[in-house]
């Protein structure tokens, strides 16, 4: 997958669209397995592109992780389950990546 990646950089074809869907009164924003009804507006809030791939393993995102509660002032989560339930697996993937080192080549 390594070498994938890099080819596909190389070639200027890794891309990723931040994407919004806005909801409306009424809708279940407090559980994601239920999707948004039909015909929400969607907004493109911008476009990432990768353009390089570092040549080491180490890099800095090696010891850092995601954690979906840590929010900037003024944000506040939904009730959703899922977003305090995704931060243990998260916390166990560093684990494993600080363990077991990085497996890019």
């Amino acid at each position: 997958m390594f070498d994938d990646l890099r080819q596909r950089v190389a070639e200027g074809k890794v891309a990723f669209n931040f994407n919004l869907e806005l909801a409306q009164a009424g809708d279940v924003i407090d559980n994601a397995t239920v999707p948004l009804p039909e015909g929400r507006k969607k907004v493109t809030l911008g476009t990432l592109k990768i353009t390089s791939v570092s040549p080491d393993a180490g890099g800095a995102c090696l010891s850092i992780t995601y954690n979906p509660m840590v929010m900037p002032k003024g944000v506040v989560p939904s009730a959703d389950p899922l977003l305090a339930a995704r931060a243990a697996p998260y916390a166990i993937s560093l684990g494993r990546r600080l363990s077991e080192g990085a497996k890019q080549q």
